[in-house]
């Protein structure tokens, strides 16, 4: 990261993941495969099911600093102090003494309208807070999540601490492209979330011919192609799944390279179609 630190490229994502039967075999498995890097969110209200889980961590033969928890601020509590008493919380619920990344889940805040003058002033009163969180070695990294362009550039104009990650929707249907390289020329690791076209996109892509040639070419999974895809743009990325077998295939994804031409492919796919929330409108 642009502080020195660093981020395990590949982690695991946790949203709408509220039973603990479920998040335990996850979780735990996940660890066992490899995985380091557990990315949660006060919305997702399974704070206190992993902090649970977590809290056994030396059964898994790993310490607290061999693992890497992510957790985002809610739009509900964006604002000056109000964000630090949030964090607080969640530090509270994971029962941890530190959390590795703090985001800022989406750029407006509850109960104001998109264009509403409270939404950038919010911004800079919790970004303010995840500072001084950061100083006081509460937080170690701070970032944002659903920051477009226009936003980064606002906050850059009174961070005293640079975003170390933006959070945002990436996949073969919507590339963000300028987005990304934005992010790359000012040092900021995108990392990916429905890398797999969310709910609604992985039906047209797990049924696109296209990487259903390249998938038998490499002998690999579609969803396999789109991960190592997202990698080889040098992105992050946090697959979701609640299945065990997937939790293995996502992981294998080291063991191959697609061709430029296969890139070049899987990117002409691009309809900048979005299937998740839309910070474009918001102030």
């Amino acid at each position: 990261m642009n502080n020195g630190n660093k981020i395990p490229i590949i982690g695991v994502g946790t949203y709408l993941m509220k039973d603990e039967h479920e998040l335990s075999q996850i979780i735990g498995e996940s660890l066992r495969i490899g995985y380091r890097l557990i990315d949660t969110a006060a919305v997702y209200r399974n704070e206190t099911i992993i902090g649970k889980i977590i809290s056994n961590i030396s059964s898994y033969n790993l310490n607290r600093d061999d693992i890497f928890i992510t957790t985002k601020l809610s739009p509900a509590d964006q604002g000056r102090d109000k964000c630090k008493k949030a964090i607080m919380d969640s530090l509270e619920r994971l029962k941890l003494s530190y959390i590795d990344l703090v985001l800022i889940h989406f750029p407006g805040s509850s109960r104001s309208t998109p264009k509403s003058p409270k939404n950038p002033e919010n911004r800079r009163g919790s970004w303010q807070d995840l500072e001084e969180l950061q100083q006081a070695g509460i937080v170690k990294n701070i970032g944002v999540s659903n920051y477009t362009i226009r936003h980064l550039e606002e906050l850059f104009g009174y961070a005293k601490i640079k975003p170390v990650v933006n959070q945002i929707e990436v996949h073969p249907l919507f590339h963000s492209k300028e987005l990304i390289d934005f992010c790359k020329k000012h040092s900021i690791i995108v990392q990916a979330y429905s890398s797999l076209g969310a709910r609604d996109g992985w039906p047209i892509l797990s049924t696109n011919l296209t990487l259903k040639k390249m998938a038998q070419k490499y002998e690999k999974t579609v969803a396999q192609i789109l991960l190592k895809w997202a990698l080889q743009h040098d992105l992050c990325i946090i697959p979701k799944t609640s299945k065990v077998e997937r939790l293995k295939s996502n992981f294998q994804i080291f063991d191959f390279e697609l061709s430029i031409e296969d890139m070049a492919q899987i990117n002409g796919l691009n309809e900048n179609h979005k299937f998740c929330w839309d910070p474009e409108p918001i102030l």
